[in-house]
């Protein structure tokens, strides 16, 4: 797991790895990579989601709270920057657009093992 942001970006890393791994009983980022034995796959892990509903924080406000949060990604989206999943919600949306290409051989294989 890299880290970003000097000593708060490694305290953010270490409580995530805590939460996502060694907390609920899964492997660490570091086990993940052992257990792979440099075979390059997906990593061995299981997930962990967190919510949060905003409005029983904030309560009356929330719709301040929500203006200041496009605010911000505004200004990160300004400067070029990506937002978590924007790259995905965006191929989805071509995706449901232009439909997905596959290629003719891979389609018949997997057609293949349908019968």
């Amino acid at each position: 797991m890299q880290t970003f942001g000097g000593h708060k970006g490694s305290a953010l890393a270490a409580m995530i790895e805590l939460l996502a791994g060694a907390l609920i009983g899964d492997m660490t980022s570091a086990e993940s990579l052992a257990f792979d034995d440099g075979v390059g796959a997906t990593p061995c892990h299981g997930e962990l989601l967190l919510a949060f509903d905003p409005a029983r924080f904030l309560g009356d406000d929330l719709a301040q709270s929500q203006q200041r949060a496009e605010q911000l990604f505004t200004a990160i989206t300004s400067q070029g920057a990506r937002l978590p999943s924007q790259r995905r919600f965006e191929a989805r949306k071509r995706s449901e657009r232009d439909g997905v290409w596959v290629d003719r051989s891979l389609l018949q294989e997997i057609e293949g093992l349908l019968n």
